[in-house]
């Protein structure tokens, strides 16, 4: 791992090893100024961003809150993109954790630890070469990693969250042991096409995880379903299907359980068991908790 500790902005340096490798990770730890209007990230190819291509830009608008992407390539950009899965990330003065995760196909952004956007790549990532930081921000560190996972994430106290932003994904910080449990509270937003919560190892991104545990409410058509299944090796098992009844219907709030048992997952709604699910991983190797999907999460915590 490379280190620069507090680089002068506008900050322009070689990568490590020459140039972008499937693995590599970028992570810069900065604040934004009191007066920020935007701040650039850019990663380069050849020593001269002036000249040479870019095979990404990531531009932080503060005056319309967007995170802006694009390539530049014969001195022409081209069409930006700007969705994400959550909000503008960035407030002035408060610090903020930038990861740059360099896949195959594409590079994987992150920021304090949420997965945020991805951009497919437009220039052979192994042209980039230079890193360059230009706008209305200060850094205290960047860091050059090569890593299989993305994002990262800091270890810290026993998972207990409130009002976490949708897509969510956590360590639980210790294990879920036989008598432990999960919960979720939360309410199904008022037209919902699906939600899920994800009992599995890891809680990155890229590469998938295992998943131990899946649970599924579907809403698609009018047909209300529970899926629930696993996920070993890059491939679904089975689904064990179960109706939602009067529970978890559009619109309601929700207390969801999921208690592991020696043999199964019992899985509670407001108190009432709805399902068991035996186990078809060994769930010792949970770690982590990740939720997606059409529902509003108020507190995840785990027992």
């Amino acid at each position: 791992m490379m280190t620069i500790n507090n680089p002068v902005i506008p900050c322009i340096t070689s990568l490590p090893g020459g140039c972008l490798q499937v693995g590599s990770m970028i992570i810069i730890h900065g604040r934004p100024t009191f007066n920020c209007n935007r701040f650039c990230v850019s990663l380069v190819c050849g020593p001269q961003p002036e000249l040479g291509a870019i095979a990404l830009q990531l531009t932080a608008h503060f005056d319309t809150n967007w995170v802006i992407r694009n390539t530049k390539l014969n001195k022409e950009w081209g069409v930006e993109e700007g969705t994400a899965t959550r909000k503008f990330p960035f407030q002035r003065l408060q610090p903020f954790q930038l990861e740059i995760f360099t896949s195959p196909s594409c590079y994987v952004v992150a920021i304090d630890g949420n997965h945020y956007c991805e951009y497919a790549h437009r220039v052979p990532y192994s042209e980039a070469n230079t890193l360059q930081i230009t706008g209305d921000v200060q850094v205290s560190r960047v860091e050059f990693r090569s890593t299989n996972t993305y994002p990262t994430f800091p270890s810290g106290n026993r998972l207990n969250v409130a009002n976490p932003p949708i897509p969510f994904a956590s360590l639980i910080n210790g294990p879920l042991a036989v008598g432990n449990e999960i919960q979720v509270h939360g309410q199904v937003k008022p037209y919902p096409n699906r939600f899920h919560i994800n009992l599995q190892q890891g809680c990155q991104t890229y590469p998938s995880p295992t998943i131990a545990f899946h649970f599924n409410p579907r809403y698609e058509g009018g047909n209300r379903v529970i899926v629930m299944n696993s996920l070993l090796g890059g491939q679904w098992g089975s689904e064990q299907r179960i109706a939602t009844g009067r529970h978890l219907a559009p619109g309601t709030t929700f207390v969801l359980s999921i208690k592991r048992q020696a043999s199964h997952f019992e899985i509670l709604v407001n108190g009432t068991r709805i399902a068991n699910y035996a186990h078809r991983i060994g769930a010792d190797i949970i770690d982590s908790v990740a939720i997606d999907g059409d529902v509003i999460v108020t507190k995840v915590v785990a027992i």
